[in-house]
């Protein structure tokens, strides 16, 4: 694929539908590097100016205008498929590709318009798209793995063989999006009262419960979302309520996050991986 190319791709419902010459042609687009922002502002009662109360970015409208090139016999049948494709009931998540740089984005359709005047002329569509959450992420989910113990033997071995050593319980996590971002947890037991610290801001989520060996706990801070839950033979119950006082759902803020985890029983051999995505103003 040429750099300089802009490619849309569609996936709704394990079907895709690119936009991409030489089947399709762009012939216009907006929306995708920003969105609308809303300040509240207070205004100074005996003093120049305002002060700022709140800043919130909205949702993203996006719109693609683009022509069908592709073969004339196939453009009765294109024409319901884009129809059908673009329905109102039929959420996706949006790829773009703007000269190397992919990023996706979850929308809802808004509008789509085919503004042919005869059976010969181009077919000539019109797309609107919606985002609730106006945020582009990275296509691949970045991760980081922190085990409680290091190296060390495994069966079968040979002589001279090396005891495991305590790894580091933390690890620097740098978020190179353009706002925070949430995170997911998974943190294998057993454990008793387990935590998840971002040392660089100073929250914690921790529960006041133990794990066994057959459980894991999982904390998602998805916005919106914000669920505490523990697996166990592969069913999962929600635990939001045995969270201390001291939690916070938090996220991480741009650039460096020391992350560290941990629970009252540190001698444990524990596994926790962190998943997150970067999320970006646009692309």
């Amino acid at each position: 694929m040429k750099k300089e190319k802009i490619v849309f791709s569609f996936v709704c419902n394990g079907e895709e539908l690119i936009l991409e010459e030489p089947e399709y042609g762009i012939v216009d687009y907006e929306g995708i590097e920003s969105t609308d922002y809303e300040m509240e502002t207070a205004v100074n009662v005996n003093a120049i100016g305002e002060q700022l109360r709140r800043k919130k970015i909205l949702s993203r409208p996006i719109v693609v205008e683009f022509d069908y090139l592709g073969n004339e016999e196939k453009k009765s049948h294109k024409r319901q498929e884009l129809i059908r494709f673009f329905s109102p009931f039929r959420s996706g998540t949006l790829k773009v590709n703007y000269m190397g740089v992919e990023r996706t984005i979850k929308y809802e359709v808004t509008g789509f318009k085919i503004s042919s005047k005869n059976i010969h002329d181009t077919l000539s569509c019109l797309l609107e798209l919606s985002c609730m959450d106006p945020m582009f992420e990275d296509i691949l989910q970045s991760s980081e793995q922190i085990s409680t113990w290091v190296g060390g033997w495994s069966f079968p071995f040979t002589l001279p063989f090396q005891l495991k050593e305590r790894g580091e319980p933390r690890t620097n996590i740098i978020n190179s999006g353009h706002v925070e971002t949430p995170i997911q947890v998974e943190f294998h037991g057993p454990a008793k009262k387990p935590y998840i610290k971002n040392l660089t801001t100073g929250k914690i989520i921790q529960i006041e419960a133990d794990l066994n060996s057959n459980q894991t706990l999982y904390v998602d801070t998805t916005f919106g979302k914000n669920t505490v839950e523990i697996e166990e033979n592969g069913a999962r119950t929600d635990v939001s309520q045995l969270i201390s006082v001291e939690s916070r759902f938090w996220r991480l803020q741009v650039g460096d996050n020391m992350v560290e985890y941990g629970a009252e029983d540190a001698l444990q051999d524990n596994n926790v991986v962190i998943r997150y995505h970067n999320r970006y103003l646009g692309v």
